[in-house]
């Protein structure tokens, strides 16, 4: 086949998520035998890299000035995300629409509401950006059950007027409508049956979304890389504390804040936590706790995070956001590292990816998840071959792919039929 990948989140200074995915899922494809072709963003200062992607990357995508002032006015602008996704419709149209396969991975929903339905365009949902502008459907602290459109207003403004309320609802209401014309259209992969539930839920009215369920997959070479060279804790038999390792985006909907407040400050002792990453938070968590021995080590690269994960006696997700389907619980997973998250969003579906019985353990809020850390008093004995495959690695997820693809293939043929 001739594939497209299409992501605003490549080439970018730093490439986690959807950008991720997409080039890992383009050197599979490659490696099958696919002609594939990437089509990224303009690029930035500190973005000379193709991130390994073995084919060619076309850096058309230009979305400067793009923000509108969206935060000084304190409204959710009609155009702004529709401007947007015209930018990245012309960036494919640039690049010629003679493919068997246009897949985006990226944050615009309402773009294949742009793309003719004659053109084969699938729309990967890694988030809750299709319902929500904001992506993660949290606000004030936990997850927003809001549905009403003017309730959106209150996170683009902690106190919007009448006007700015008006403007913010019609957006969202705007947002929401051509998302649902674009996944009526066109086809869109759900990486979690949580994601698909909640778009069908947000989405009212819209029962002929063209959606499917493809779970997020991970690397297995880095993975094995990961396991050939581990950290120095790594490789210590009998260890004075139990290490704790997490991982990711450091601001309040992730839970790295919430689970820390949750442990009394005398038991910091008693273990070793490490958290590798950065965001709005970090600064001000490390005042809180590093001196309670907490180790905030920064922006780490994946193959580091990768040895943590695999150097640690337990890796911790306590995300209060609801995960769409969270690669950190699926790459320690693979690793074999016990895992302790809540049970919320798409991270129950993870079951399946355990390595052993009860390697993942759920819990209802971060106290009782912080209770069972206080009790943890083991170091990891993985009893299997680590450099085995997993379930959850990419390949298993090609066949899968690769039937959307032709789905999609014989959907647009009959079309032409039918316009002939």
């Amino acid at each position: 086949m001739k594939i497209l990948l299409v992501t605003e989140d490549v080439p970018a200074p730093i490439v986690a998520g959807a950008g991720r995915h997409a080039v890992l899922l383009g050197n599979a494809l490659i490696k099958a035998g696919h002609q594939v072709e990437m089509l990224g963003r303009v690029r930035m200062t500190g973005a000379d890299s193709n991130h390994g992607f073995l084919g060619p990357l076309h850096t058309c995508i230009d979305l400067s000035r793009t923000g509108w002032k969206e935060h000084k006015l304190g409204a959710f602008l009609p155009m702004r995300r529709l401007d947007m996704s015209k930018r990245i419709w012309n960036a494919i149209k640039n690049l010629g629409t003679d493919w068997d396969v246009i897949h985006y991975h990226g944050h615009m929903p309402m773009l294949g509401a742009l793309i003719p339905p004659e053109i084969n365009f699938i729309h990967t949902l890694h988030d809750q950006g299709a319902e929500c502008i904001m992506k993660t459907r949290f606000r004030e602290g936990k997850p927003c059950a809001e549905l009403n459109p003017a309730a959106c207003a209150g996170c683009a403004t902690s106190r919007p007027n009448w006007a700015q309320k008006a403007i913010s609802t019609y957006t969202v209401r705007q947002y929401r409508m051509l998302a649902a014309k674009a996944f009526t259209r066109h086809q869109a992969i759900c990486v979690s049956g949580f994601i698909e539930n909640r778009l069908r839920y947000a989405l009212t009215g819209s029962q002929a979304l063209r959606t499917s369920v493809i779970h997020n997959f991970i690397d297995n070479h880095a993975i094995n890389r990961a396991t050939s060279s581990p950290l120095e804790a790594g490789k210590i038999s009998v260890k004075p504390t139990v290490v704790i390792f997490m991982a990711g985006w450091v601001d309040q909907s992730k839970g790295f804040g919430a689970l820390l407040s949750a442990i009394p400050p005398a038991r910091f002792a008693e273990m070793r936590i490490r958290i590798a990453g950065d965001g709005p938070d970090l600064a001000n968590l490390r005042n809180r706790y590093g001196s309670l021995g907490v180790e905030f080590l920064g922006w780490r690269d994946h193959d580091a995070v990768l040895a943590e994960t695999y150097a640690a006696d337990v890796c911790v997700v306590p995300s209060i956001c609801e995960e769409a389907c969270a690669t950190t619980i699926l790459e320690a997973l693979a690793l074999g590292a016990p895992v302790f998250a809540l049970k919320r969003g798409g991270t129950p579906e993870s079951y399946r990816y355990e390595r052993f019985a009860g390697q993942l353990q759920l819990f209802p809020d971060i106290e009782s998840l912080a209770r069972a850390l206080l009790s943890v008093s083991f170091n990891k004995n993985v009893p299997f071959a680590v450099e085995s495959d997993c379930l959850a690695a990419v390949h298993h997820r090609l066949p899968e792919i690769l039937r959307v693809y032709r789905n999609g293939i014989k959907h647009v043929k009959g079309r032409l039929r039918e316009l002939e």
